[in-house]
């Protein structure tokens, strides 16, 4: 069995378990995330809307749903999507990772370990809208790629594939004699949050003479 069908088959099972723990129990747990919450799926919604093992298969999905999203609060979780299999980065909020798969083109479905699993519809442009009709919108940020330790001329290679421009280039001499021709620092940080093609600056080390390295 594949990876990404076991991760399936785990959160189905979740998720049903969870839609039986909130009938007996008449009242589930939310998912804060801010002020508001999001409802566990009931059992009836996973039944209606779980395709064929087939047709999990290949899903383009109605957009793209890599990157930041903001529920309109203070919470700024970070989805990336590889081959189908999800992860939710809520340390925004001191969460943990949230894990899930996508189960056709317009609907994910989301275990919070602190929480419970949740199904989610993806709306154009960019906004996902949970069962109880809460939403994600995805912001207009990309992640500035890490090119610390590369050359100047493959660091602005990684940039501008990424859609990012190169600034203001630094020569500093580096006593630490870590960096020699290579990028010591950047500026926006890596892995920080940004407008696309916005400018990056770089610092360039440099050996010092013979016998200077500290």
């Amino acid at each position: 069995m594949r990876v990404r069908d076991k991760i399936f088959g785990g959160l189905l099972a979740a998720a049903l378990a969870t839609a039986l723990n909130v009938a007996g129990a008449g009242a589930g747990h939310a998912a804060q995330l801010t002020s508001a919450s999001l409802r566990p799926v009931a059992a009836a919604a996973h039944t209606a809307s779980v395709p064929s093992r087939a047709a999990v298969a290949a899903t383009p999905l109605v957009f793209d749903v890599n990157g930041m999203f903001t529920d309109g609060g203070s919470a700024r979780p970070v989805i990336t999507d590889v081959n189908d299999i999800l992860t939710v980065d809520m340390s925004s909020q001191h969460r943990p990772t949230a894990t899930g798969v996508v189960i056709n083109s317009d609907t994910i479905l989301i275990t919070f370990p602190d929480d419970a699993t949740y199904s989610a519809k993806l709306q154009a442009p960019n906004i996902i809208r949970w069962s109880n009709g809460s939403t994600w919108q995805r912001l207009n940020l990309a992640r500035v790629p890490d090119v610390r330790e590369e050359t100047q001329t493959v660091a602005k290679s990684i940039l501008n594939s990424a859609g990012f421009t190169v600034g203001r280039v630094t020569s500093v001499v580096d006593f630490t004699c870590n960096h020699d021709h290579t990028v010591s620092a950047q500026t926006p940080g890596a892995n920080t949050w940004v407008a696309p093609g916005s400018v990056v600056d770089l610092t360039i080390g440099l050996l010092p003479s013979r016998g200077q390295c500290r």
